[in-house]
């Protein structure tokens, strides 16, 4: 019997809601009506030595995204686009403070001052004794006008749950504009190539994200998302470290409530999956219609993993301005913001809407 393909025609997204912790928000609001209603702040997981052969950039930009950025560095500097490193991407319709990397000689000078960057400006300049590796970022700050809130106070009510977490989906960018990175996924499990390997790498990314959220979706209809099973794998909060589970006590519940440790889903790829028992059974009934494409990023050498379910906003406020309300929190490295969003507002996203009709 063939896999069934979750690529269809339209919108491949709106063909596979996700569900909700808290049930679907009725309050609804704009965000992103201005780029500087989307701020988000890069924060290092170390320290900039101050010394060394490499430079890192804190470059603040509006209406870019961060390969452009890149690829300037590259042309004023007379390096490689490849030679550009950075921490994270981050999104074009936002301003954003982020930060990017190269090598220079120390006795080498370098006129960054008069640089011209389009939408770009440097903030700072340092040394480093190392190369800025990409996940190199202890949390993202965010700071997010949502515009023509219906119901202000509604939505300040519903804000506490947040604070105990809400489900790590993948956001919607990570799929590309009305899933576009997913039909580029299912080429390549279907035998095509790309070559391309920058875009072969974001279809591949986008098939486990794709995955992944699947089965967190299914254990919260499951009522299973905050409920430890026999064969789970749990992650040590604020790190990557997992351990899998072959019975449950209470002692395991408690730190699970406390947010000391965190359930996972899996990356799907190759190499021990760890999840066993009623755990890997409620896995595998999640991704079974997309076996063929477990099977391709097997074939692929895509590498296993386990992500967390569960994220936990950090200083989560809200502040009401008339219509407006302004929020602010942080999230680790590679979580959404828009994972918070959708549990607290729905929300329609302009900058999203502006990119549809651009295609």
């Amino acid at each position: 019997m063939s896999a069934i393909s979750p690529v269809q025609t339209g919108n491949t997204l709106a063909q596979y809601p996700l569900a909700y912790l808290y049930g679907e928000p009725e309050v609804t609001a704009r965000i992103r009506a201005e780029s500087s209603d989307f701020v988000v702040v890069e924060e290092l997981n170390f320290l900039p030595s101050g010394a060394g052969e490499h430079l890192l950039l804190q470059i603040e930009k509006t209406g870019q995204n961060t390969q452009f950025i890149a690829r300037e560095l590259a042309r004023l500097t007379g390096l490689r686009v490849r030679d550009i490193s950075y921490a994270g991407l981050k999104d074009r319709h936002a301003v954003t403070r982020q930060w990017f990397c190269f090598k220079w000689p120390i006795k080498q000078a370098l006129a960054w001052q008069d640089w011209q960057i389009e939408g770009a400006s440097i903030l700072q300049v340092v040394r480093h004794y190392r190369k800025l590796r990409l996940g190199a970022l202890k949390r993202n700050h965010f700071t997010i006008r949502l515009s023509q809130v219906t119901d202000s106070a509604a939505l300040l009510a519903r804000l506490p749950r947040l604070k105990a977490g809400v489900p790590n989906y993948y956001g919607e960018q990570r799929f590309g504009i009305n899933g576009g990175n997913l039909h580029l996924a299912e080429r390549l499990f279907n035998g095509e190539s790309i070559a391309d390997r920058q875009i072969r790498g974001l279809a591949l990314s986008a098939s486990r994200s794709f995955l992944f959220n699947q089965v967190l979706s299914h254990r919260l209809t499951l009522q299973a998302y905050e409920q430890l099973l026999p064969g789970d794998v749990l992650q040590l909060n604020g790190t990557g470290s997992i351990f899998a589970i072959t019975e449950v006590d209470d002692i395991l519940m408690q730190r699970l409530q406390s947010a000391d440790i965190h359930l996972t889903a899996p990356l799907v790829g190759d190499g021990k999956t760890l999840v066993t028992a009623e755990a890997a059974r409620l896995e595998q009934q999640a991704i079974a219609p997309w076996q063929h494409w477990v099977e391709g990023l097997i074939r692929l050498r895509v590498q296993a993993g386990r992500r967390s379910m569960r994220v936990v906003p950090e200083q989560l406020t809200a502040e009401i301005e008339q219509d407006s309300v302004l929020l602010r929190f942080a999230l680790p490295a590679g979580c959404f913001a828009t994972s918070v969003l959708r549990e607290l507002v729905c929300y329609r996203d302009s900058a999203r809407e502006l990119a549809q009709m651009e295609c």
